[in-house]
């Protein structure tokens, strides 16, 4: 069966819809006022958010590492850190609007000193941003949060760079978003993605980055999670190597049916590089199936964006290979209902 039929059989919600008009969204998103005009800038910032609204603070949090010496923590809990003061600035983003857990954390930091802003389409935190008169950037509703990253990114980044926490951001990388979207789009012939998906069928991703890419890395596992309904696992360069490099031994099954990723970039540091190297020399002993994502785009956030593009359309074409609606969670719609009733 082709790509296309098999495309038509089991994407019953149009996840290719989301995919293939991601670069309008990134348009879209990158023109959403966040209307923070009065935000001050601060010594911290705190990004509350959980599953698809947290990736964009991951980036955020790379970009702020490594541009620029205001620190950005990525909260993905109830509460906010107790060392949140005047001097912070909480980002608050959820697609839906309704994260319980970050509704949550909203309603604690209405009893901080600190300044919030919030990211949202609607639900629970627009309302108490309405009535405190909480900054919001109002984005359109209508997509599964996984599905909305443009939609959450742009705003949160365009809020850091009007605070001169980062450099504005080059339009010019919207073009080269929408040539991604095309190359890995089913009708592109020589498809990456598509070849990433069949060689991880039936097979466990087991993906490798720098910390620099931990933010990518993380979103190929949740993406392959949520849309292909299926397990991945991370870590990350030089931790790994003080560690799990030796558990490439036991269980023989899972060696078996693991397949490397490594993410590599021009922008690692020459150590990482002899790292990756060493690292890959050794599990190929056991493990020979390694698969090589190298990025070589101008910057860090291409680089970033690229890898993150590039594992939403893997995650779509190994849910279709299974046989499953990349779009559907029961699962998560099982815990949400049940969670809702025991309130």
């Amino acid at each position: 069966m082709s790509t296309k039929s098999l495309i038509e059989k089991f994407d019953n919600d149009d996840m290719l819809y989301k995919l293939t008009s991601f670069p309008q969204q990134c348009e879209t998103a990158y023109s959403i006022p966040t209307n923070t005009e009065r935000i001050l800038p601060p010594k911290n910032i705190i990004f509350s958010a959980m599953g698809g609204s947290a990736i964009g603070g991951d980036v955020l949090k790379t970009l702020c590492d490594t541009y620029s010496k205001t620190p950005l923590y990525v909260n993905r809990e109830y509460k906010f850190p107790l060392w949140a003061n005047k001097d912070s600035l909480f980002l608050i983003a959820s697609y839906s609007g309704n994260t319980e857990e970050t509704v949550n954390v909203l309603k604690e930091g209405l009893k901080s000193n600190a300044q919030i802003a919030c990211i949202t389409s609607g639900g629970e935190i627009e309302s108490i941003s309405n009535a405190n008169k909480i900054p919001i950037a109002k984005l359109p509703n209508g997509f599964p949060p996984r599905s909305a990253f443009g939609y959450l990114f742009f705003p949160s980044y365009n809020i850091l760079a009007n605070l001169k926490i980062l450099e504005p951001f080059n339009k010019n990388i919207l073009k080269k978003i929408t040539v991604w979207v095309k190359e890995f789009s089913p009708e592109s012939e020589n498809n990456l993605a598509i070849a990433i998906a069949e060689k991880i069928y039936n097979k466990i991703p087991v993906i490798y980055s720098s910390n620099m890419l931990s933010s990518c890395s993380s979103r190929w596992k949740t993406q392959l999670a949520e849309n292909s309904k299926a397990f991945a696992f991370t870590n990350t360069f030089p931790e790994m190597n003080h560690n799990e490099i030796m558990a490439w031994r036991n269980p023989k099954w899972f060696i078996k049916k693991s397949v490397p990723i490594f993410f590599e970039s021009n922008k690692e540091h020459p150590r990482i590089k002899l790292r990756f190297q060493i690292t890959k020399e050794i599990i190929s002993k056991v493990q020979p199936d390694i698969i090589t994502i190298k990025t070589e785009e101008k910057s860090l956030i291409e680089n970033m964006l690229y890898l993150i593009i590039l594992g939403d359309w893997v995650s779509f074409y190994l849910a279709i290979l299974n046989k499953e609606n990349p779009t559907e969670i029961e699962e998560i719609q099982i815990l949400k209902k049940q969670l809702t009733e025991t309130q």
